[in-house]
């Protein structure tokens, strides 16, 4: 009995392992792994993880409670019978409770901007990389599809050479053959500079050159219910909003501060004082009343904290209108770039196109318009999932 019930504790803990797994991969971004090889080795977030923790460090610079004072004197007679004296005085500033909590927690915000800061840097960072992960699959599959046309179009240079050299064709359908081959030469050419520059510029955001492989297709995108639910799970985790949050408890710590700060300060100390052949000794008490010093601090403090509160909420109601138009946009992309691929998978006739140019069904003009009319759905079906795959990145760039 008690090994079966150890063997059914063993098979939950695998289940519960696996599902922990499952989950962790599911979460994890379609560039993922290129992604963790950046932050190890891109050099603007290295740079930014140590100006981080030095910004924290410098948050806890300094004490909360002043130095203690220590002090004293030497005083000689003139004339020498009135002998000598000799003073000694130990003190300590107290401010009250409420300052040193308000100071406190400053530092803790202080330190949490710090964090968030280099939050805002790796969001950005690593959107970039993405971004330019995106374009070099849009640029890769160009490339394969000019390089498939490159390969027909030189099969029907060929071939109307042929023809030519035969008499079975015009001078006309052989010079457009030869045209046609230039052309997809050069448009081939062009998508692979392109996709060799976007490797290049991978290379320098990565920090290296063995940075783990691309994928070649896009991350299938998901069509949010609803914008609002989206929207409210997606401000509660953007770093820029969140340090904007942050100044604006800040503003508010510094007003509380600020009206404590009228409150009296309390010194106390021990004081000593000898002559020749007399002493005295005792306890010293004092109270500094901040008169002059706060006059109009209250009033900056709270201006400043009103300011940062318009600026939160004007930055909130942008984003809000800027992201509301990107995700109608998102939802509509997607539904284009299915139709079309259906379209293209349902109609597609180009390998018919070749035999019936073959067998002579179909002119050599009627042949390039209708293979230039497929290529440019072709192109327009990536052009509109790059598209699509850009804005699912700004989307969910919280997520990183």
């Amino acid at each position: 009995m008690q090994q079966h019930i150890l063997h059914n504790i063993r098979q939950l803990l695998a289940i519960s392992l696996l599902l922990i797994l499952s989950s962790a991969t599911a979460a994890q971004p379609h560039y993922g792994q290129i992604l963790q090889y950046a932050e190890k080795h891109n050099p603007t977030l290295l740079a930014a993880a140590k100006r981080a923790e030095a910004e924290k460090a410098t948050a806890h610079v300094g004490a909360l409670i002043p130095n203690p004072e220590i002090g004293t004197a030497y005083y000689w007679g003139d004339p020498a019978e009135v002998g000598i004296r000799w003073d000694m005085h130990v003190s300590q500033t107290f401010e009250m409770p409420s300052v040193l909590i308000r100071k406190a927690r400053l530092r803790n915000l202080q330190e949490h901007a710090a964090e968030l800061n280099y939050q805002v840097v790796r969001n950005a960072t690593l959107l970039e990389i993405q971004q330019m992960c995106a374009d070099w699959v849009y640029y890769h599959a160009i490339t394969a599809i000019y390089t498939r046309r490159c390969q027909t179009a030189a099969r029907l240079a060929d071939l109307y050479k042929k023809r030519f050299a035969s008499g079975d064709c015009s001078v006309l359908d052989y010079n457009r053959a030869q045209m046609h081959l230039a052309d997809m030469q050069t448009m081939t050419t062009d998508a692979m500079l392109k996709e060799d520059h976007a490797v290049h510029d991978i290379r320098m955001l990565v920090g290296g050159d063995d940075y783990p492989a691309i994928p070649i297709e896009y991350e299938t995108t998901i069509v949010e219910s609803s914008f609002q639910s989206w929207y409210e799970q997606l401000e509660m985790r953007n770093p820029t909003l969140q340090l904007l949050s942050n100044q604006v408890e800040t503003n508010n710590q510094q007003l509380q501060l600020t009206r404590s700060q009228w409150l009296p300060t309390m010194n106390v100390g021990y004081a000593s004082e000898n002559h020749t052949g007399e002493s005295f000794r005792g306890i010293t008490l004092g109270l500094e009343l901040p008169l002059w010093s706060q006059q109009r601090a209250v009033r900056a403090a709270r201006l400043q904290g009103e300011a940062s509160q318009q600026e939160l909420n004007a930055q909130r109601k942008r984003l809000e209108e800027h992201l509301y138009c990107m995700f109608h946009r998102h939802e509509m992309l997607i539904h284009n770039v299915k139709n079309l691929r259906d379209a293209l998978r349902q109609y597609d006739s180009q390998t018919y196109l070749e035999r019936a140019l073959e067998a002579g069904e179909i002119s050599l003009e009627q042949y390039l318009q209708q293979s230039d009319f497929y290529q440019k759905i072709e192109l327009q079906i990536w052009e509109t999932a790059h598209e699509l795959e850009q804005l699912h990145l700004i989307l969910y760039a919280v997520e990183l």
